[in-house]
């Protein structure tokens, strides 16, 4: 009990006689004591695992030890029902040692938000658009709310660390460093994260803080595993419903449509069910999250709202209909289960796709082993950048090129944009009229005004908010749900039909001006879907695991009979072939197809080479790529030619090269700033999310080692149509040493089987 004696008395009194504790756990003492050392740290441990209290103690503590007036802690949530969800504990550990918490979102009133700024709290709860909006308001003295700000607490911090909004709150941070006193203390909290040094790094910014990883040895808990495959039509939602009956569940599913699909039929059968996702109105999000958590046998069924971390009291079983694409997924939503003395962790597998279920087996096998995967960060995010240029002109009026660079510089995302390079983008920004020059200072220019001010008939500050919602209205005036702006932009784009509440609407008109959508039932026959772009890529860990899974002879006790009998099919068929070689090729008169196995961004990549070498007909999964051949104009010989090709590192160095990928991507629309980024960096863009030139080097260096080492053998990993396969087919010996070298240059550890 070091750590407690720290506490300031008063908190170790309200600890032991108002919470009934009588110890702290591991991760709370380990906590504790580096927060009250100064660090910026990183806490990781299992979902209700303790984390909340491993920051928010030493850091009340310390609002106790430095009695100033004011808010000193900012609690920032990924979102508004993870706000709701903790303002009662947070609100209740503050009022126990005469501090207050207040939450901050789209939802709270302006006359609460009004009083809170006449006399801050100690602890704000907020979201990272929530402090945007504070920091461009000109009602909020950002001076005087932010003075003596000591301590930022990032919960599910992993969730935000790889996307826009992460980027955005970090340099959004750097912002509100310009208004404190204090160099604030940055604190991270996760259940699943496979590279917490690289988070920590993140997080640090400008801090001076030393940095300190929290990470106690964990205590293996039991869990239970089931999968099940459901080959007939209908019989899943049977299943389900059998399931969920008489116990209080989560049911998982991958997509908003399929969430009212499943729910709207499980309704049939008489059980309590519930429906949550995002673009539903916040009224029945937060009716489902209540009922749920003070009720007892009901459902939920959901997306990835649910995963993060809202309390919805004890469950007895997490459900899922296919299956997540990640590791750090799975574990989040299993660690939903399990929270009971004496109860187990567990998720049920139904898989309705048979191309699911070796994604399923790998995604547990790779859980079991302890892997995760590792949050990818960006260091050149050039679209944030435009953002938060025009948020700080709307911030100040009116900003220097110095203090544009000074304070945002700092921040992770933009760590390896050089100031010559930063200097070229402003530049850029002032012959597009996006910012405007005085001769001394740069503010909003009328082109950005002209863009963002008037777009859809929103004010410019709608920009920098929290998504628009639009109200979805029937024929007879009824509320139906909400739907997000960027969501209505694609389905104009892409589809006038969609899945809300249980039913298929069509569009009828929308009201941008009064932010709503009118709709009508969609006609028997019409296919409705969500909008979205992100191709259904796997990573390379999951894909090499589901290799070896149907290479090995290994039987997993948790399929059933079902997914055993079609597991043993898949081996039948493949195990042959794929044990050859670490990347197999086969072929016949019309395609040559290369067993990758190394997930879609890498296969993508290969595939988009083939078609620049060969000018050929590639395509691509997250198993192979294929590529069509015929017997005169292009070979399998041609094939084998190019993978010795682009098997040197020398060849990717080329910067002709990659301006040929950025043109190959499609019109993927990621970002409202991306349309108004200099050509390249707009293509790059998307190119990053597609594209892995490093994990293609890495890939195409484990397979030359492969086919190198077992030369004598590499026609054996031929498997063909035609036997007569000429001997100058088989790949000649490679030069492999300017390739090792290369490795040295890239994250080989993520690469390794």
């Amino acid at each position: 009990m070091k750590a407690f004696a720290r506490f300031d008395p008063l908190l170790q009194e309200k600890i032991v006689h108002c919470l009934g504790w009588s110890r702290l756990r591991p991760v709370q003492e380990l906590a504790s004591d580096a927060i009250l050392d100064g660090n910026n740290c990183i806490i990781l441990a299992p979902t209700a695992g303790g984390k909340t209290e491993a920051s928010m103690f030493p850091v009340l503590s310390g609002c106790l030890t430095n009695q100033e007036l004011g808010m000193r802690v900012l609690y920032i949530c990924p979102t508004k029902a993870l706000i709701n969800n903790q303002e009662q504990r947070l609100g209740e550990y503050a009022s126990m040692l005469g501090l207050g918490a207040f939450k901050w979102h789209g939802d709270v009133s302006a006359a609460k938000k009004k009083k809170f700024l006449k006399e801050p709290c100690e602890v704000l709860i907020t979201t990272p658009e929530s402090l945007e909006v504070m920091l461009i308001s000109a009602s909020v003295p950002k001076a005087r709310l932010f003075q003596h700000l000591k301590y930022v607490i990032i919960d599910e911090i992993h969730a935000l660390a790889s996307c826009d909004r992460g980027n955005h709150l970090i340099s959004v941070l750097e912002r509100i460093r310009a208004y404190c006193d204090n160099d604030f203390q940055r604190i991270g909290l996760s259940a699943t994260v496979g590279n917490p040094h690289k988070i920590l790094e993140w997080i640090q910014g400008s801090s001076k803080n030393p940095q300190k990883l929290v990470d106690p040895p964990k205590q293996p808990g039991k869990k239970s595993i089931e999968i099940n495959l459901t080959e007939e039509p209908g019989q899943l939602v049977s299943q389900v419903s059998h399931a969920v009956h008489g116990i209080k569940s989560l049911l998982f599913c991958e997509s908003r449509s399929l969430v009212e699909k499943i729910s709207s039929r499980l309704k049939q059968w008489g059980d309590t069910i519930y429906v949550h996702h995002s673009s539903l109105s916040k009224e029945e999000r937060e009716e489902a999250e209540n009922k749920f958590y003070k009720g007892t046998n009901a459902c939920i069924v959901c997306t990835s709202t649910m995963e993060l971390g809202i309390d919805v009291g004890d469950l007895d079983k997490v459900l899922q209909v296919d299956c997540p694409a990640t590791v750090s997924s799975f574990l989040q939503r299993m660690g939903r289960t399990g929270r009971r003395s004496g109860s187990v962790a567990n998720t049920t597998f139904f898989i309705e796709q048979e191309s699911r279920l070796l994604q399923a087996i790998a995604i547990v096998e790779l859980a079991r082993s302890n892997w995760v995967e590792n949050v990818k960060t960006h260091t050149q995010v050039w679209h944030i950048l435009l953002h938060q240029i025009m948020a700080m002109c709307l911030e100040r009026g009116a900003v220097t090129p110095t203090l544009l660079w000074d304070q945002l510089h700092h921040a992770y995302c933009f760590s390896e944009i050089s100031r010559e390079k930063f200097n070229q983008f402003i530049a850029f920004l002032l012959s597009m009229d996006f910012l405007h020059d005085d001769g001394r200072m740069y503010s909003l220019g009328l082109k950005a005004e002209e863009v963002f001010g008037r777009k859809n008939f929103m004010e410019i500050y709608s920009v920098f908010s929290t998504p628009m919602e639009f109200k979805v209205i029937g024929l007879a005036g009824d509320i139906i749900g909400t739907l997000q702006w960027d969501f209505l932009e694609k389905l104009l784009e892409e589809s006038s039909a969609f899945y809300l509440a249980g039913k298929a609407w069509l569009v009828d008109r929308i009201e941008w001006n009064t932010k709503c959508v009118k709709v009508i039932s969609a006609p028997a026959g019409k296919i409705p879907k969500w909008g979205g772009i992100s191709p259904n890529f796997l990573s390379y860990e999951i894909c090499r695991k589901m290799r070896d899974i149907l290479v090995n002879e290994e039987d997993y006790s948790y399929l059933d009979s079902e997914s055993q009998k079609i597991l043993e099919l898949k081996r039948v068929d493949q195990q042959a072939l794929l044990s050859s070689s670490y990347a197999p090729i086969e072929h016949d008169q019309k395609w040559f197809i290369w067993w990758t196995w190394a997930g879609g961004n890498i296969n993508s990549t290969l595939r988009a080479i083939f078609t620049i070498e060969l000018n050929a007909d590639a395509q691509a999964t997250n198993e192979y790529v294929k590529v069509k051949v015929s017997s005169d104009l292009l070979t399998f010989k041609d094939c084998l030619e190019t993978i010795k090709k682009i098997s040197s590192p020398h060849y990717w160095n080329n910067p002709e090269l990659l301006s040929i990928l950025y043109t190959m991507v499609p019109n993927y629309h990621l970002s409202k700033f991306q349309p108004y980024l200099p050509e390249e960096l707009r293509l790059r863009l998307i190119a990053e999310t597609i594209f892995d030139v490093e994990g293609t080097l890495a890939f195409l260096d484990l397979c030359q080692q492969t086919y190198t080492n077992s030369h004598n053998n590499f026609e054996h990993t031929i498997k063909t149509a035609d036997k007569n396969i000429p001997p100058e087919s088989v790949v000649p010996d490679l030069d492999l040493s300017s390739v090792r070298d290369f490795k040295s240059q890239i994250e080989m550890d993520k690469y390794s089987e």
